[in-house]
């Protein structure tokens, strides 16, 4: 398999419906918890419920979020935690790592996605945004 005509993205995209929990971080020092009891806290944390989909997109999905038509979805699933919900998505692309980071750069910048951490690289790229507006949202590709 020639690597620089089908590049494997392994796009996980982390569409983190954030609710309680996030909270306590937004909050900084104003919680009356110490802390070493939140650490205590995230160590209790029930194991998320996981729904595999297999080689089909979920059908809560994200439509706006860009996937290269034509690709077969290597595999895709969902993680339920307590108060947050993470949607998987992995597919095999025909683009290189700049193509496909160029184009996801510019799609979370075009929607107000503000994006804290992001590496590009020749092999390995990815790109870490929130959105803020109305429910946070995180969102996670790795190309």
């Amino acid at each position: 398999m020639d690597y620089k005509k089908t590049i494997l993205i392994v796009l996980s995209i982390i569409v983190v419906a954030i609710l309680g929990l996030v909270g306590i971080s937004y909050q900084g020092g104003s919680s009356n918890v110490p802390p070493l009891a939140k650490v205590e806290q995230i160590r209790q944390t029930p194991e998320p419920k996981k729904t595999d989909f297999g080689t089909t997109t979920p059908a809560n999905f994200p439509t706006n979020i860009p996937l290269e038509k034509g690709v077969k979805v290597e595999q895709s699933y969902a993680l339920d935690y307590t108060g947050q919900k993470q949607l998987t998505l992995v597919f095999l692309s025909t683009k290189t790592v700049a193509q496909n980071y160029a184009l996801y750069r510019d799609f979370l910048k075009k929607q107000n996605w503000k994006v804290g951490n992001k590496y590009e690289g020749e092999k390995l790229s990815f790109l870490y945004g929130t959105y803020e507006e109305g429910e946070a949202r995180d969102i996670n590709v790795t190309i």
